[in-house]
């Protein structure tokens, strides 16, 4: 619920906020003489823009027609893929980071774009963490639309009114919670995100790595192996115990419900993805909140001196093997992020995703936008903070990105133990072994399914 004037659409609308559980467009098969483009690309004015500029454009210079369908967050983008995927009917194009299809990277069912980034590469520049789009020998099969930087966002208001500190440690983010939670308010200390699926298997990587921990490493034999060991996730599950007393029911925060609980101004911090929150504020009405949202990387454990404090990966365009249009899904990769239109699809959404080159960051047309004239600069002041500061922190080039790594955690068993602790009330020694041999079941299944 949001308080006030702050509406669900307002705070999921507008400046940098996909709609959650938005189902629209066309939801038949595709057509074969029509390119087939699943998305979640999907807020009012991404609709828009897909409807009077990019796809008319396309159409007048490729002559080819296209079908775009619009999905919401989370899990209902994947599970209108796996629907069309098991009708034999792949869409051309998915917007995704590899993670969320890493069922589909370890099964060989992206095409190889290389040849499209070379052509981009040649306007922009190298890609930010361009690790992060080859996932097999060098093979580049996602076009890149913005990384996604995970970290702490806080609200710096109540921080100065309490007299709180950015948390270094647990410790500290735990005390900073329970004093925001005994204001005199509405606002919860800290959302905890506990459901089955999506939002808490992203919060969980950072979590473990400020545990000391990791999901994977390379062994003696260049082969990668799962780690998770047991101190370092029990440590993290006690964390999330503890600060479940501080938040909203934690079994309906997803990564919708969590923009609208700080678009109402009714969360102190929590993790979430760039300077999303800040806009989804600003745009709810809620400015106050929104130029008083800072980001910084996430607490680690106390005594725990980690190398990496969080994540990033890349959200993109990739195309899939076996639609009837590859060729033509390539094409409009060209054409979405060529030089002419590059730049203001970067402006679409200008906080929820970052720009994938340094180029466009400092372009004058990007950095001129509206938005970041705002207080100053205020949001482009954020942008190049997550890129400059925080990105170096949470970014691991020599961390295993492999197709079966990404193959394994397109099964969300990181959320589900969390869901099983939180929501569930299960004991953490039962749900640590549980995941365990949960993961590694489906790690044998991935490597068995590879088709690299």
């Amino acid at each position: 619920m949001l308080d006030g004037n702050i509406t669900r659409r307002g705070a999921l609308g507008g400046i940098g906020v996909a709609g959650a559980g938005l189902v629209a467009g066309c939801v038949g098969g595709s057509d074969d003489d029509e390119l087939h483009i699943l998305t979640d690309l999907s807020s009012d004015e991404w609709q828009e823009y897909w409807e009077n500029n990019l796809i008319p454009g396309y159409e007048e210079e490729y002559g080819l027609p296209v079908e775009h369908e619009y999905t919401g967050l989370d899990e209902v983008g994947r599970q209108r893929l796996a629907t069309l995927m098991q009708a034999q009917d792949p869409p051309g194009i998915f917007h995704a980071s590899l993670p969320e299809i890493g069922d589909l990277v370890n099964q060989g069912q992206l095409a190889d774009v290389d040849d499209v980034l070379e052509d981009l590469e040649d306007e922009w520049g190298e890609p930010v963490f361009k690790y992060l789009l080859e996932p097999i020998d060098d093979q580049i099969v996602n076009i890149p639309h913005g990384p996604y930087i995970g970290c702490l966002q806080y609200r710096e208001d109540l921080y100065d009114e309490l007299d709180l500190e950015v948390p270094e440690t647990w410790d500290d983010l735990l005390e900073n919670a329970q004093a925001i939670d005994e204001m005199d308010n509405d606002v919860r200390g800290f959302g905890l995100s506990a459901g089955p699926e999506g939002k808490p298997d992203a919060d969980f990587s950072c979590w473990l790595v400020n545990a000391g921990g990791d999901r994977f490493r390379w062994n003696s034999d260049d082969e990668v192996e799962l780690v998770y060991e047991e101190d370092d996730v029990l440590a993290v599950f006690e964390l999330l115990q503890e600060l479940e007393q501080y938040s909203p029911d934690p079994a309906s925060l997803d990564y919708g419900t969590t923009i609208e609980y700080w678009a109402s101004g009714r969360l102190g911090q929590c993790i979430m993805l760039n300077a999303w929150v800040c806009s989804a504020a600003y745009e709810a009405g809620a400015e106050e909140v929104a130029l008083n949202t800072k980001q910084e990387v996430v607490p680690h454990r106390e005594g725990v001196d980690p190398d990496v404090r969080g994540f990033v990966t890349m959200t993109g365009a990739p195309v899939l093997e076996g639609a009837t249009h590859t060729d033509g899904a390539k094409d409009f990769n060209r054409y979405m992020y060529g030089p002419d239109r590059h730049i203001e699809v970067s402006l679409m959404e200008p906080m929820r995703f970052l720009p994938p080159y340094e180029s466009i960051l400092e372009h004058e047309e990007y950095r001129s936008a509206d938005v970041f004239q705002i207080d100053d600069g205020y949001f482009l002041e954020r942008n190049e903070y997550l890129l400059q500061e925080i990105a170096p922190q949470v970014s691991d080039p020599e961390s295993p990105t492999t197709p079966e790594t990404l193959g394994l955690l397109s099964f969300d068993i990181d959320a589900q133990m969390i869901n099983r602790l939180i929501v569930e009330e299960e004991d953490p020694e039962d749900v640590y072994e549980w995941g365990m041999d949960e993961l590694e079941r489906r790690f044998e299944d991935v490597k068995a399914a590879a088709n690299y």
